[in-house]
């Protein structure tokens, strides 16, 4: 059984090419607007689901993807990866969370130790098993998130999916 990730990643090799691609992702964009939001740059995209439909834990997928090097394959190929994540300042936020519970046990496990060896009550030794815990259910409430954004985790999948299909049958019937 798989582990359960906080960021569920991909990676898939495709026929086609990377331009023809970020092509076809412009165009379903503009075409599929009420239902996928997203941009595209050189190499990159970010799609989401649009504002009318986000909640808290609605996720991001950014995706990468760059020509395959021909030595490695006959035909052109299109290397894709994919990284769900939440929105921006929900990650941005969940990082810090874990980053303070960190910091604050280490400060305290120094502290606690100093108590200790000076013969006082060690209460700072509480702390980390205390971050330990809360860093748990942080954990957690992300893993709840993720189990609650299923369904625009397999919405955004798709429309990848699609995209590439279309990339794969321009490439088969340019050659």
């Amino acid at each position: 059984m798989p582990r359960a990730r906080v960021r569920p990643a991909f990676q898939i090799d495709a026929l086609g090419e990377a331009e023809s691609l970020a092509e076809i992702l412009r165009a379903r964009l503009e075409a599929e607007h009420p239902y996928i939001d997203g941009t595209v740059a050189r190499g990159q995209c970010t799609l989401r689901v649009p504002q009318s439909e986000q909640r808290f834990w609605t996720p991001y997928l950014d995706i990468m993807f760059q020509d395959t090097p021909q030595e490695l394959s006959e035909r052109p190929t299109v290397r894709l990866w994919g990284t769900f994540s939440p929105r921006p300042e929900i990650w941005t936020a969940f990082v810090f969370a874990i980053g303070t519970l960190v910091v604050v046990s280490i400060f305290a496990g120094v502290y606690g130790m100093a108590q200790w060896v000076l013969g006082r009550t060690p209460f700072a030794l509480l702390v980390p098993p205390s971050a330990a815990c809360g860093a748990g259910l942080l954990y957690l409430a992300a893993l709840v998130g993720q189990g609650l954004s299923i369904s625009d985790m397999y919405r955004l999948r798709a429309f990848i999916d699609d995209c590439l299909r279309e990339s794969e049958g321009a490439a088969s019937q340019s050659s």
